[in-house]
């Protein structure tokens, strides 16, 4: 099963992270590349809701389950509210989609937060504005994973050492889960090879043996546990649970250049997200109206978990193990690269 977007525009992302030599992930009007320092919140003015002029913005997405409080948002009136227009653009990478945002035709997006990391060592002057999506507080609530076959031989995570190993981009925040997980069990994360796969291809590369474990989210991982795959751990939860796995970013220059418009769109956000938390029925009949993942499907498989609240608590651990790792060199304090004036 293939997941694409429906009813949803497209813009082609710009080739700008292949340029400075970033590797991508997992998922502005007249923005500039001008600064990547910490941006101030807005001033709070006593500016009336009549006064505020409407605006239409775009914003890029993944066509997952991940951004289906955005939706929402849309449909339950919460961005009307604020008076902003919605375009949802859905890309196939985080790449193309901090691209746009970066090239100005995107005012915001949606990314891993180890892609906002190493965008930010390259000095792309992007902040996060919003929570994106976050892992489960618990193994049982896991939303993803790191699965292999039934007649693999792996049932344990040292079993992995010198495997091949699927991710949905070498260097995302799949990969780095994967590797604080082989950590914690006295697994050399040069041992294995991770190649490069979208999710949908994921199960039927682990049937053929293609590869011999995967790094998986809903619904491929209760997909592939229906045919006989086997999980070993939580993936994002296995690193470390209620991490913030994604989030809506903006550009500096955005949120500098347009403070009042950056507020509203999180204002309509956070009420979005904790709208999905709290309507989790809501969120499984939207997700087959922009993605093409049936409703059967969707009424069945684990959701991430959605709150307005942006927690910072995984950022600094996660941009240590990549300095670890050898993906980086330099220190990011996690006031560059999360918006003063967002929800924490």
């Amino acid at each position: 099963m293939r997941i694409k977007a429906k009813g949803t525009h497209r813009i082609a992302g710009a080739s700008l992270f292949a340029t400075l030599g970033l590797v991508a992930a997992a998922c502005g009007s007249s923005s500039s590349s001008s600064s990547s320092s910490t941006t101030a919140a807005p001033a709070v003015t006593s500016t009336t809701q009549a006064a505020v002029s409407p605006a239409t913005i775009n914003v890029g997405v993944l066509p997952i389950a991940d951004v289906a409080p955005l939706y929402l948002g849309i449909k339950e009136g919460f961005f009307a509210k604020q008076k902003l227009t919605v375009v949802p653009h859905a890309l196939q990478g985080g790449a193309a989609v901090a691209s746009a945002v970066v090239g100005g035709s995107l005012q915001f997006g949606f990314g891993a937060t180890a892609n906002l990391i190493l965008a930010v060592s390259q000095k792309l002057p992007l902040q996060f504005v919003a929570s994106g999506d976050s892992a489960a507080a618990t193994a049982s609530a896991a939303w993803s994973a790191i699965q292999v076959s039934a007649n693999s031989g792996i049932t344990t995570i040292a079993d992995l050492a010198g495997k091949t190993i699927a991710a949905n981009a070498t260097q995302g925040e799949n990969e780095l889960a994967l590797d604080s997980i082989l950590l914690k069990n006295g697994v050399n994360p040069k041992s294995v090879h991770v190649i490069a796969m979208p999710f949908p291809n994921m199960p039927s590369a682990l049937s053929s043996g293609q590869v011999q474990a995967v790094t998986e989210v809903e619904p491929f991982v209760s997909a592939i546990n229906a045919h006989g795959g086997k999980t070993l751990s939580p993936l994002f939860e296995g690193m470390q649970p209620s991490l913030l796995v994604a989030g809506y970013f903006a550009t500096t220059a955005e949120i500098s250049s347009n403070p009042g418009l950056v507020k509203r769109f999180v204002t309509a956000m956070n009420e979005s997200l904790d709208y999905a938390s709290q309507n989790p029925d809501a969120v499984r009949q939207i997700i087959p109206t922009y993605t093409t993942i049936p409703a059967a499907v969707a009424s069945k498989l684990k959701l991430p978990v959605w709150n307005s609240t942006l927690n910072t608590s995984g950022i600094q651990g996660q941009e240590t193990l990549m300095k670890q790792l050898g993906w980086m060199t330099s220190d990011i304090p996690v006031s560059q690269l999360v918006w003063s004036g967002a929800t924490q």
